[in-house]
Formats: structure tokens, C-alpha cells, sequence
């Protein structure tokens, strides 16, 4: 009963606010109902055009303002959105309110939010590798068919198109509905309305190629309608329009000045595609037609962060053209309480009453494993908000390109949660790139390149084999087997194998040239015993054996130094960042203990048996735009270890490893502010910052042997403006160590440390 009351009272006072919409100029006459039904059937026709497409919000605007009726509607790609939401019901407020509420970075970002991933997508970020995968099958290598991925997307379109959700048959909709595709495979048009859902319609026509993947419909593989039929005119008269107003908003051809880079190319290469079908559209316009083409300017297919200015210039294209519509005024009567009954078929309270969550659709993912990460109680009724969410989180696994979900008809009235998740198209045989460079335009110049190779879902448990190699300053072989034990389980086996060499100089004084070059080989091999806490992080304890050496590159003599030991090791892996180059939230903790049986070496007795290393992070907030990260770590490596300090942010104004040792203790402010909010032309974050850094590296029994390399407490600072573009993050600082070195550096990749 109160729900129906609350119903009735939505109602109402919609019936009461739609006064001020139908109240357009009377200057305009009203039809009778005998004129409206003598009047020619009204097609409404919407262009594709990217963010230029929150136009057609406006114009809708203004037509209900003007109490436009339209009989059939039809769109492309941007045009199937917004005209298909107008057809189902929404008024073009509800789909204003929806548009200018997208968080549209977080609908077009490259991989999940970062604090649903698991420890090892959390890892691979905070390293740098991908989020771009190649595949490597039997016939060669394999590449994404997308930039964008489209789980976010998806999302959008189920939970805006809830309310119609079992209409499979477009032509029913409270306007008759129609949306354009395009069949990759023979370059054929494909009219999207029968036997499909409101949501996969409008994802079939918007899948532009190379940004979105191509969606698949009754066998067909299909892009973006644009290419074919941008303005669908044609259609709208085969569904009997006999008048039809077409707004075309399509992106014009670019200048040979504006045309930059593969991406321009290939971005006008589509414009002059879709301009040969607008043009051919336009030739069929008729007497009676009215062709409206909003004044864009300069407006790209790509500012959906201006969708407000944007909606307006539609909304004024019509108004200034508000005489051609005379002929279709409705009575203000009729119309009122024709917007009330659209506006009431919106109404869905939005939960579902389920009797069983399913997942379909995979053939190398565990449908097991997936059911184990979903966590709805279906015992209490289920929102949209709460399958949205599990589609997240099952995404966030990193197995699949996207999850879709939708609710079916289930038993005595309850309905079934079915998760679709599309399986990798470059398989789960993949390789990741990533590596940094740095340079401070003089004598200091280091680079490191990652290449990742990931084999998963080697069995039903998800086996997982990953090896790495890292070739630059630090060279680097990693191999390890993750084997959660059991579907879904959180404990997991890994044996590892890694071997790391690495450089480091040594110092006389306060010279800035090394008397000596050395560097450190160390292998190790180990079985470990771990279990991982979702979202949070992992524990592992294992025992293996290590072997460390330092030999001497150059030195007045030949030096080899020598350790080898059996060990056991606890580890403790803990990140809930926000962001792994400028976090706002969470902390992040990375902690390991390993104590050593039976040193053997050529140095003589250990100090200690046991090796440590520890780093902590944790970003505060210091105003909306401002952040300082407190980070620190602490380290003792084996009597033939080395830790560097120098470089950037780790005594930044020194040169790239200038101080070393067996012993580390550092700690660093690190404040950025994001200036890029105030910038509205800035299509990327951009940072102000500092940091203040202190440090110290110290040798143990070593260091009477090849002597004292930095013991004092050295402090330092820098200056930096950075960017997180999308090829990463990139600095540029200028830093100062106290009493010793200043230098202007160029840094880009994740910051390691």
C-alpha cells in the first residue's frame, strides 16, 4: 500500500511539473484529436556522432516543450542511446539526469577500479605491465580487438534499460524502435529490432571499431552502425514514417592540419565513411521533412566531459527552428497525461526477487571459480546496484574482457541471475609489457624493460604459470607456479625459481666518479605456502635455498665474494591504493623475514642469519586536489647483498645508484597536487609537486673490505610536474641532495620505489 501511494504521488506531481514543459508558445495552435489522426505518421531520426550526441538530449528537451508526438524513432550508435531511451519512455530529462550523472573516466578507464583487483593484478599494476595483453597462440600472436573495454558500458545499458528489459521485440516500445548496425564480415547494413534486447541494440550500434569490441548478434559479428547508415532515414519510412524530423550531429571532415598521428588517420578514415552515407541520407530528404544539424563548432566526438554545453546547443537548434513544427503541436491536454503514461512504465523499483545466480557461456574458466567470487545473499531481494557490483568484481579477476548480466523469468515468479562473462579473445597464453627509463641528460641514463608471460587456467583449480624477464640496468628471471588449492580457494601453492643481477658502484669520499664497478648475481629457489585475502592482499610462508656473489667488473683488484645458504621466509603483501602512481586512499605494505640455516661464504661469520626488507606507504589527504604520500622501508640483505640509493625521489638530485650497501633505512614526503581539474582542456592528470627525502645505506662485515660507502644520514629534495598518461606515468624533477649533487631528471614508468 505505501508503495502504491508513493507511486500515486510520483505520479502526480510528475503530471503537475509536465505543465511547465507543455506550456510551449502559444502562438502555435493545437490540433483536435481528429487533426492528429489525419496528420502524417511522424518519424523521429537521431545520427550517430559520439559525445556530439548529447545533442539529440536537447533537442528533445525542446520538441517536448514543443509537444512534439513522434510515431517511430529511429538511431545510430550515439542516436540508438538517446533515441532508444526516448522510445522505451524516459523523458528527455530523465536522460539528461542519467547523462551529466556518468562518471565518464571510469565508464572509458583501461581496467577495473584498482582496489576490487586481487594481489596479483594489483602487483602487475604497480609494476607497470599492461593493461595491454598479447596473445600467443599455435597460429602466432593474438591482439585485442579494443582499446576501450566495454564492462562499464554494459553495465550503463542493463541497468538504464531495467524497465524493458523483457521487451525482445523493439517494435513495442511505447515508440516504435529500430537501431542500425553494421556486419563486419560482409559490410552489410543490420536493423536491430527483432528478437533482441534494448541493451544489446544499442551495444551492437555503438561498437565503434578499434575503440569498443565488435558485438555479436544471431552469428553476426557487428561495429558500429555509422559506417553504413548514419542517419537512418530510410528505415524510418520502411516503419511508416511518412514525415520525419533527422538530426544528424556526425562528426565533419577534418583539415589536414587536425589530421595527427595513426589515430587521426584512422579517426577521419571513419568520418569519410560515415560522411558518404549522410550525404546519400540528405538526397532522400523529402518536402514536409525537417533536417535539423546542430551548430558544434569545434566540439569532438570525444568531449563527453562537456555533455552539458553540448545538450544545450541541441536544445537551441531546435527552438531556433521551432515554426517548422507547427503542423505537429499537440493538444496540451492530450500530451500532459501522454508524458504521465511514458513516465509511469519507467517506474520499477528495481529489485528482483532471485531464486538462483547462473554463469554461462565459458569454456575455459571454471563457471565454479566464478560462482565462488559472486557473494548475493539470495535469500533477500537483489537490486540492480548489488548484480552490477558482482559483475565488477568478477571483471576485476582479470580473466575476462567484460561481464554482462541480465535477470530471467525463473519459478513461481522469481527470476535467475545470469552472468555472461566473454571469455579473453587473446586466450589466457599472454604477454604484458613494462620497463622505465630515466635520465638526467648527462652521464646518468638507465632503462629497464619487463616482458611478462602469463599461462593460466592450466587446470579447474586455475592454475597459473608466470615468467618474467627483465633486461636494462637490473637484469632478471623470475618463474612461478600459482595453484590455488581447490575451486575458488584462497590458499594456493607457488614453487619459484628467480635470478637477479644487478650494478653497483663504489664511492671514495664525496667524488662524484666510482673507484669501482661491481654488481650483485643472486639465485634463489623456494616452495611457498600462502593465502590470499580478496581485495586486501596475501600471506606466504615458505624454505629455499639461495646463492648471492659480488663480482668485480672494475677494480684495482679482482674481488669475488660468495653466499650460499637453505632458509625459510615469511612474507606479508598488503595494497588497498586507489591508484599506484598518485594514490588518494588506502595503504600499501610489503614485508618479508627469511632466516638463513647455514651461511656459507667467502667474507667469514655473519653478523646475523636473518634478512629482512620492509615498505610501507600511505597517502593523506590534504585538500580535494592535494596529497602527500608518507612512505619508508628498511632493509638487511645477506653480507653479499647490495641495496642502491639515487636517482628519482630516492635522493633525488644524485646520480642513479650513487650510494649502496648491505643495509638501508629511507623515508619520503612525497606531496602532489592535481591541476588538471581546473584545466578543463587538459585530456589528461596533470601534478605539481615535491618531496622531501631522507636516507642512509651502510655496509656489515663487508665494509671492511671494500669500505665505509655512505653511513651518514643524507637528506634531500626535488620539485616535479608529472603526467599519468596513457602510456604511463612520466616526470620531470628537479631535485637536490644536500651537500652533495643537484640534477634536472626525466623519469617515466611506475615509481618501483
Amino acid at each position: 500500500m505505501t508503495k502504491r501511494l508513493g507511486f500515486s504521488l510520483k505520479l502526480a506531481l510528475f503530471a503537475l511539473l509536465s505543465t511547465t514543459i507543455v506550456g510551449a508558445d502559444a502562438v502555435y495552435a493545437a490540433p483536435t484529436q481528429q487533426a492528429r489522426a489525419e496528420r502524417p505518421r511522424l518519424g523521429l531520426v537521431l545520427s550517430g556522432g559520439g559525445a556530439r550526441g548529447f545533442a539529440h538530449i536537447g533537442a528533445l528537451k525542446a520538441l517536448e516543450e514543443l509537444r512534439v508526438r513522434f510515431d517511430v524513432i529511429t538511431g545510430t550508435s550515439m542516436g540508438s542511446m538517446v533515441g532508444g531511451a526516448y522510445a522505451a519512455g524516459y523523458s528527455a530529462k530523465q536522460i539528461e539526469d542519467i547523462t551529466l550523472a556518468v562518471d565518464w573516466p571510469r565508464m572509458f578507464a583501461p581496467r577495473p577500479d584498482r582496489n576490487r583487483m586481487d594481489w596479483q593484478g594489483k602487483d602487475n599494476d604497480r609494476r607497470g605491465l599492461g593493461p595491454t595483453e598479447i596473445g600467443v597462440t599455435k597460429d602466432g600472436l593474438r591482439f585485442s580487438g579494443q582499446l576501450v573495454p566495454s564492462q562499464e558500458l554494459d553495465i550503463f545499458l542493463q541497468r538504464s534499460t531495467q524497465p524493458f528489459n523483457s521487451v525482445y521485440d523493439l517494435s513495442e516500445l511505447d515508440i516504435p524502435f529500430a537501431a542500425v548496425a553494421t556486419d563486419l564480415e560482409s559490410g552489410q547494413r543490420v536493423v536491430l529490432q527483432k528478437e533482441i534486447s534494448l541493451a544489446q541494440a544499442m551495444r551492437c550500434s555503438m561498437s565503434v571499431p578499434g575503440a569498443f569490441r565488435p558485438a555479436e548478434y544471431k552469428g553476426r559479428v557487428l561495429v558500429d552502425g555509422g559506417l553504413i547508415d548514419n542517419l537512418p532515414i530510410d528505415l524510418a519510412r520502411d516503419m511508416g514514417a511518412e514525415r520525419v524530423v533527422a538530426i544528424n550531429v556526425g562528426t565533419p571532415l577534418g583539415k589536414r592540419d587536425d589530421i595527427k598521428g595513426v589515430l587521426g588517420v584512422m579517426a577521419q578514415v571513419v568520418n569519410i565513411l560515415t560522411e558518404q552515407n549522410v550525404r546519400k541520407s540528405k538526397e532522400s530528404i523529402r518536402p514536409g521533412d525537417i533536417y535539423i544539424e546542430p551548430d558544434l563548432g569545434g566540439l569532438t566526438s570525444g568531449d563527453f566531459m562537456k555533455s552539458r554545453d553540448i545538450i544545450e546547443i541541441g536544445y537551441k537548434a531546435v527552438m531556433d527552428n521551432k515554426e517548422l513544427f507547427a503542423p505537429y503541436i499537440e493538444d496540451e491536454y492530450d500530451y500532459r497525461f501522454y508524458l504521465s503514461a511514458r513516465y509511469e512504465k519507467t517506474l520499477v523499483d528495481g529489485e528482483h526477487n532471485v531464486s538462483e545466480v547462473k554463469v554461462a557461456g565459458l569454456e575455459h574458466v571454471n563457471p565454479e571459480h566464478v560462482l565462488a567470487t559472486i557473494d548475493i545473499d539470495t535469500d533477500k531481494p537483489v537490486s540492480n546496484e548489488q548484480a552490477a557490483e558482482a559483475a565488477r568484481d568478477i571483471w576485476a579477476e582479470g580473466d575476462f574482457q567484460s561481464v554482462p548480466f541480465r535477470f530471467e523469468p525463473g519459478p513461481n515468479g522469481t527470476e535467475v541471475l545470469v552472468f555472461e562473462p566473454e571469455e579473453k579473445t587473446v586466450g589466457y597464453s599472454r604477454l604484458m609489457f613494462g620497463g622505465n627509463v630515466q635520465s638526467d641528460f648527462q652521464s646518468s641514463n638507465t632503462f629497464n624493460v619487463v616482458l611478462s608471460h602469463t599461462w593460466g587456467w592450466l587446470n579447474k583449480w586455475g592454475g597459473e604459470w608466470r615468467n618474467e624477464i627483465q633486461l636494462g640496468e637490473v637484469k632478471r628471471f623470475l618463474s612461478e607456479f600459482h595453484q590455488p588449492l581447490g575451486v575458488g580457494g584462497r590458499w594456493f601453492l607457488m614453487p619459484r625459481v628467480s635470478y637477479q643481477w644487478e650494478p653497483f658502484d663504489l664511492y671514495v669520499g664525496d667524488s662524484d666518479t666510482p673507484v669501482g664497478e661491481f654488481r650483485t648475481e643472486t639465485f634463489e629457489a623456494g616452495m611457498f605456502l600462502g593465502y590470499e585475502f580478496p581485495r586486501l592482499g596475501r600471506i606466504s610462508a615458505g624454505a629455499g635455498w639461495y646463492d648471492s656473489r659480488i663480482k668485480t667488473e672494475t677494480f684495482i683488484t679482482d674481488l669475488k665474494y660468495t653466499e650460499d645458504s637453505s632458509f625459510v621466509s615469511l612474507r606479508a603483501n598488503f595494497d588497498t591504493l586507489d591508484d599506484a602512481s598518485f594514490p588518494r586512499r588506502g595503504f600499501y605494505f610489503d614485508g618479508s623475514v627469511t632466516y638463513d640455516f647455514n651461511p656459507q661464504g667467502s667474507i667469514g661469520e655473519p653478523d646475523s642469519n636473518t634478512r629482512y626488507e620492509v615498505k610501507a606507504a600511505i597517502p593523506l589527504q590534504l585538500g580535494e586536489r592535494t596529497t602527500a604520500l608518507v612512505s619508508g622501508r628498511a632493509a638487511a640483505a645477506s653480507e653479499v647483498g647490495n641495496y642502491n640509493m639515487g636517482g628519482v625521489f630516492n635522493l633525488s638530485g644524485s646520480p642513479y645508484g650513487r650510494y649502496s650497501g648491505d643495509r638501508l633505512a629511507f623515508g619520503r614526503v612525497m606531496i602532489y597536487h592535481d591541476v588538471s581539474r581546473t584545466m578543463r582542456e587538459l585530456r589528461m592528470p596533470i601534478y605539481l609537486g615535491g618531496t622531501f627525502e631522507i636516507g642512509r645505506v651502510w655496509n656489515g662485515t663487508i665494509t671492511e673490505v671494500i669500505g665505509d660507502q655512505g653511513t651518514p644520514w643524507r637528506k634531500a629534495a626535488s620539485l616535479y610536474i608529472a603526467s599519468d598518461t596513457w602510456l604511463g606515468p612520466m616526470y620531470l624533477v628537479a631535485g637536490r641532495t644536500f651537500g652533495e649533487s643537484s640534477s634536472l631528471t626525466f623519469y617515466w614508468g611506475r615509481l618501483l620505489w
